[in-house]
């Protein structure tokens, strides 16, 4: 990820837990539903943030380590779990952790920041154990800002501060081609009431429904397909 993306998230981690990712909240509970956390199951949550979803599969059981490349994020994760692990670590860099070790991967609004998908992709099929599930989110592909007013002008616009790479649906399925990964399931996610105290009325009544959010959530099969 670019030098303006580390800067962008170290500057927005002393406020992030009080001023979420308008997209975190979209998706949240179809997220974790998708996620479907399993006691004693080895998650990997890539690109934790602050380690909202991480905490939520460690309540639910589970054997979780959170990775993130930003320290500030980082800091706060760990104050505010410290029986949970959290690595510093870029995920456009190989991962270091043995081949087959997870049984699921999450990665919450994070592979936007990433120019080249394919080897990340390639990396998460590595680690994770045959049969395993990769869920992750993104902005939709198609989605439409038009009409869309918040309330308050934030302090911080991510999308100001940041590297964001507008990948088409076609890019994410060359990559789940490349790296061997099969589709379990996609799920669409519209503008909904989690983000309605953030927008005008007259941005919401426009927005509602407008698919916001999608997750992929994808297998590596048992046997790997020719």
């Amino acid at each position: 990820m670019s030098p303006n993306t580390l800067l962008a998230y170290k500057k927005w981690a002393k406020d992030y837990d009080t001023h979420p990712n308008p997209h975190i909240l979209v998706e949240h509970q179809d997220f974790v539903k998708l996620t479907d956390p399993q006691k004693n199951e080895k998650i990997l949550d890539a690109g934790c943030g602050t380690g909202k979803y991480t905490e939520e599969f460690y309540r639910a059981g589970s054997d979780v380590i959170g990775i993130d490349f930003c320290p500030e994020m980082l800091e706060i994760a760990k104050r505010k779990n410290p029986q949970i692990e959290f690595l510093k670590h870029n995920i456009n860099r190989g991962f270091p952790f043995k081949a087959s070790r997870f049984d699921k991967i999450t990665c919450g609004q994070t592979l936007k920041h990433i120019r080249s998908l394919n080897p990340v992709l390639a990396e998460f099929y590595r680690i994770l154990k045959p049969g395993g599930k990769l869920i992750f989110s993104v902005t939709h592909p198609e989605i439409n800002f038009e009409g869309f007013e918040m309330k308050y002008r934030p302090n911080f616009f991510l999308a100001e501060e940041s590297k964001i790479y507008h990948h088409k649906f076609t890019d994410y399925f060359n990559a789940f081609d490349y790296s061997g990964f099969l589709i379990d399931r996609i799920k669409q996610v519209p503008v909904n009431r989690t983000i309605k105290h953030l927008l005008t009325d007259r941005s919401y009544r426009i927005l509602k429904g407008r698919y916001e959010v999608i997750i992929f959530r994808l297998l590596k099969p048992k046997l790997r397909s020719l």
